[in-house]
């Protein structure tokens, strides 16, 4: 019962009703026993303070010999003791509000750890408890546990999304931060893929449900976080092994407190302020607070484990495709031939490319539209394989193609020399655009960057890592292109699979803790072999969770180094608590056996150091602990540690 949040992975209901009923019964057989006292009584004080003592510490009592029954020394035999021994030396008004002091301990233990998990409890609350389907014309409710793949569901603004699923009519704006961390909503139309847990911003959606309850992301995520909290970390580990040794050690210490001073109630008092419930608390309060901040911001960490290793890790590398970029191409740049505006350019191309499915074409496309610019409808389309596609566009024949292929159309030798050395000197994909056989431009595409890249490398060698490089399968000039733009200066272009592999253990030989930083897909050798891979934009990827040590629910590259500076905060938080907890119980049992302490103070002075734990363990739960506790800060954590 002492110190039970030891053990953090059940979710309970906060502050049980039949503890508060057993506590306010305490307190008033207790306040008897007080008033019968002062008037005077003899038999009825004592018989109260039995009451509340059979009401408070039966529990404790009947904990400790669980405990012995199993074979398992836990702390609650020390109380027990301490009762046991106050009851023998007829002081039960003492052991009572020994008792009572104890239990209100334990429910304010509850309370302050319910802090550290409330971020985590919040996903479980995400989804709703009802939802609307479509029977026929008909909007019915239904329990969300009754929901049936394929059934289609109408989500007004303010509404949760309570299915994986695609949208089939409508169109809104969808908050996702409860996923993926990030605060701008999101806008969904037919086709987009909506997950459960997110929330209608504004707008109105029909969705086709594709998976539901436990199968959906955010089930996968509670399932996942849950796991987490059950896996020890190694801190956690060293705690328990020393805690066992904690309880026979201070029996032994207040017997010699016994025999040295001929006082009991120091002895009693040594049982009491030696429970090492602080120390106990140390780490798995910590894990739990960071657990919460990483799910709060779109990051599934696997386990207390990983966040200790987080702590270690001294070079990242990072996939490019899907990592740093998007994969995906934009407009860069437009140069204009022979007098043409760059508008008419980019209006001409997306005119011939405006039914295309290329990524180039959609880049273009998208391109014009940011720009406002008039799109006319093409005529006689027609796609010439390998090379490009020409339509009539207001009846002129536009071509739009590769640069450097010359047998597309018949050009003139200094047209074809200035296409060839355009494509020749450029680090970007590019294509020419020609009017009736006459180029009028060129138009040049980059990977999307992705956002959070801007100070990256400086966030990742503030959180410590001292080697960041870049490995892609593409070729030298894009490699190069965005290994300038992110920062980064090592990298290795035209990479295959495995030699991501053979890189990531190249380092690991280096004796470097290596992070891989891929999409959790193709990647997935370099991820496993890494001592943490992470694997980017895994919301509904189950491949990627699967794969991974971390998951970026988002594609929010800046997480990264969050990630690793969270791992950090984590470890000097649990070093600064132990340390704390060592400290704190050395002080309170010198105090007992000097006499300093009675058994009441020593039960307030026990609680006291186990509250403090958990309430510094719970500010890992706010992004702004994480900033002080990182390398280069001031905080007395850092200064006892660091």
């Amino acid at each position: 019962m002492i110190g039970r949040y030891r053990e953090h992975s059940p979710y309970r209901e906060l502050l049980q009703a039949r503890e508060f009923y057993a506590v306010a019964l305490g307190i008033c057989f207790i306040a008897l026993s007080l008033v019968f006292e002062k008037k005077g009584f003899d038999f009825w004080p004592d018989l109260f303070a039995l009451g509340a003592l059979a009401v408070l510490g039966g529990p404790i009592i009947l904990e400790a010999a669980k405990g012995l029954l199993q074979k398992e020394m836990n702390v609650d035999e020390l109380v027990s003791l301490a009762i046991i021994a106050s009851v023998i030396i007829g002081e039960y008004l003492s052991a009572a509000v020994v008792a009572l002091i104890m239990v209100l301990g334990s429910l304010l233990e509850e309370f302050t750890a319910q802090r550290a998990r409330s971020a985590i409890d919040s996903l479980i609350r995400l989804a709703p408890d009802k939802a609307v389907v479509l029977r026929g014309e008909e909007e019915v409710p239904v329990p969300v546990e009754e929901l049936q793949l394929m059934d289609r569901l109408v989500i007004r603004t303010g509404e949760k999304v309570p299915v994986d699923g695609r949208v089939v009519k409508g169109e809104a704006l969808l908050d996702q931060a409860s996923l993926t961390g990030e605060s701008d909503p999101v806008a969904k139309t037919v086709g987009d893929e909506v997950y459960a847990g997110t929330v209608v911003y504004s707008g109105m959606l029909e969705v086709e449900a594709g998976k539901v309850g436990e199968d959906t992301a955010l089930g996968r995520l509670i399932q996942l976080v849950q796991e987490a909290e059950r896996q020890k970390a190694p801190f956690l580990r060293i705690a328990d092994r020393y805690a066992r040794y904690f309880t026979p050690a201070i029996i032994a210490l207040a017997l010699i407190v016994f025999l040295v001073t001929r006082d009991v109630y120091r002895a009693i008092t040594v049982l009491i302020a030696g429970c090492p419930c602080a120390f106990i608390l140390a780490s798995p309060t910590a894990v739990v607070s960071a657990l919460g901040n990483a799910s709060k911001n779109g990051i599934l960490v696997k386990g207390g484990g990983i966040l200790e290793e987080a702590s270690r890790i001294n070079a990242v590398l990072f996939d490019k495709t899907g990592t740093l970029t998007s994969g995906k191409p934009v407009v860069s740049a437009i140069e204009p031939i022979g007098g043409a505006s760059p508008d008419s350019v980019l209006s001409a191309a997306a005119a011939v490319e405006k039914y295309s499915t290329h990524p180039l074409a959609r880049a273009i496309l998208e391109a014009a539209d940011r720009k406002k610019l008039l799109v006319p409808e093409p005529a006689n389309y027609k796609n010439l394989p390998g090379k490009g596609v020409e339509a009539l566009v207001q009846g002129k024949r536009y071509t739009v193609g590769k640069i450097e292929d010359g047998a597309l159309l018949q050009l003139s030798g200094d047209q074809r020399r200035d296409l060839g050395r355009a494509g020749a000197e450029s680090n970007h994909k590019a294509v020419a655009v020609w009017e009736e056989e006459v180029p009028i431009g060129i138009i040049y595409f980059e990977e999307e960057i992705r956002c959070g890249n801007n100070g990256l490398v400086k966030e990742l060698h503030d959180a410590g890592i001292s080697k960041v490089q870049m490995i892609t399968g593409d070729d030298g000039k894009i490699a190069a292109q965005v290994a300038q733009k992110v920062g980064i200066e090592e990298y290795f272009y035209g990479v295959l699979p495995e030699e991501k592999l053979q890189q990531v253990k190249k380092l690991q030989q280096e004796n470097y803790k290596v992070a891989m930083v891929g999409d959790g897909v193709n990647d997935a050798p370099s991820l496993a072999a890494a001592d943490i891979g992470i694997a980017m934009g895994a919301m509904g990827t189950d491949a990627a969770i699967e794969a991974a040590d971390v998951a970026l629910m988002g594609d929010d590259i800046a997480k990264v180094p969050y990630f690793f500076k969270l791992g950090k905060a984590t470890v000097r938080t649990i070093k600064f608590n132990i340390l704390f907890a060592m400290v704190f119980n050395v002080l309170a049992l010198a105090a007992s056996g000097a006499g300093l302490l009675n058994p009441i103070t020593g039960a307030l002075a026990h609680n006291i150091g186990s509250v403090i734990v958990i309430l510094n363990s719970a500010r890992l739960i706010h992004n702004s602990a994480i900033k002080r506790l990182v390398p280069g800060t001031s905080t007395l954590s850092t200064l006892l540690i660091g």
